[in-house]
């Protein structure tokens, strides 16, 4: 009699068998933090991409989970230093300060360098800022 009602009325009665959980995959575990040798590894393998020789001077984890990764860098006659910033969860690149350039000879940079004490061709003041007061001594 129940069936001959819900035909009557347009309804569908399901039946379904009992409640299967199905377990969903294992959430993905939290990222590990960066160790040192690995922050130290990841800054070696930067700083010779860049064509550097490189000595470590420091590394360490600052508070807001950044690895700080410091070296002394060479190449040639180019000596500097070489500083990365790693986020420590997702290792990516946040800061670089390249700071290697290329060292002259003293007496090679003397000899470039533009003063005002001549006028190009080694007389005289050049066109340096006068000194004394000749615009006044008329």
């Amino acid at each position: 009699m129940l069936g001959i009602l819900s035909l009557a009325s347009g309804c569908v009665l399901h039946t379904r068998g009992p409640y299967r959980h199905i377990p969903s995959p294992h959430p993905a575990p939290h990222p590990r933090a960066m160790s040192y040798g690995e922050a130290v590894s990841l800054g070696q393998r930067h700083c010779r991409s860049r064509g550097y020789r490189c000595e470590l001077k420091e590394a360490h984890r600052t508070g807001n989970d950044v690895w700080k990764v410091k070296f002394r860098a060479f190449a040639g006659d180019a000596r500097g230093h070489l500083h990365l910033d790693f986020d420590a969860y997702s290792r990516n690149l946040l800061k670089v300060n390249d700071k290697v350039k290329a060292k002259g000879r003293k007496k090679d940079r003397k000899k470039d360098r533009d003063d005002d004490w001549d006028d190009g061709r080694g007389h005289g003041r050049g066109k340096g800022k006068k000194k004394g007061h000749s615009h006044w001594d008329d």
